[in-house]
């Protein structure tokens, strides 16, 4: 390989890595990815919630209320829930793409025995946003009489907010208006994937490919 051609392959591997490294500081500073949850079962639905949003993009408060309604378990009857409520508070920080919270489904399924008045509650281990609704929570289950069939303590739990006021952008506050809001509250059979990652991830392939690729015409 002539110095001139080696420098330019150094060059172009640079180029690749500076690129992908922006698209992530770009990602950082401005949104959390869509986390592509999926809804399944065991499932909470709740309904008539009210969402809002007290910050800018640098960060701020998301709290949801509303009402918990059914209970779906995996191969049993749909379950009326009574007093139910469902609440979600997460503080989300975008410069350092990360977010804290909790979840509380409150209320009582007499058909599955869950009678204490706390179905789950988890901890806020990430959050989703894409250019518009819906929001996603992934949440770690620490309690409720429901923490079993969604896997147990430690499990992840899955949130999809719907409906929320969230058009894309986290400029300022917004709101999505009194009782309009609705949520699946959902069992993940696995984690999540770190977006940020894979992104890394795919950096490295696209720097072996080109590697290779020089390689190859090298040799020729």
């Amino acid at each position: 390989m002539t110095a001139p051609f080696k420098r330019k392959s150094l060059q172009a591997i640079a180029a690749t890595l500076v690129l992908g490294l922006v698209l992530l500081a770009g990602q950082k500073a401005y949104a959390f990815p869509d986390l592509n949850l999926v809804p399944g079962s065991p499932n909470i639905g709740a309904s008539f919630a009210t969402v809002d949003y007290v910050g800018n993009n640098a960060g701020g408060l998301l709290t949801a209320s509303g009402f918990a309604n059914v209970l779906t378990p995996p191969g049993s009857p749909t379950g009326n829930i009574a007093g139910g409520s469902f609440d979600i508070n997460a503080n989300i920080n975008f410069n350092a793409l990360t977010a804290t919270g909790s979840l509380n489904i409150g209320g009582t399924v007499a058909s599955q025995g869950f009678n204490s008045g706390t179905l789950l509650t988890g901890t806020l281990s990430a959050f989703g946003a894409g250019p518009g609704d819906p929001l996603e929570f992934l949440f770690t289950v620490t309690g409720g009489d429901a923490a079993g069939i969604y896997g147990g303590i430690g499990s992840s739990a899955g949130v999809i907010l719907s409906q929320s006021g969230y058009a894309g952008s986290f400029a300022g506050n917004f709101t999505s208006g009194p009782f309009q809001a609705l949520a699946d509250t959902f069992g993940i059979a696995s984690d999540v994937s770190e977006p940020a990652t894979l992104a890394l991830f795919g950096i490295g392939l696209a720097v072996v490919g080109i590697a290779r690729s020089r390689r190859r015409q090298d040799t020729v």
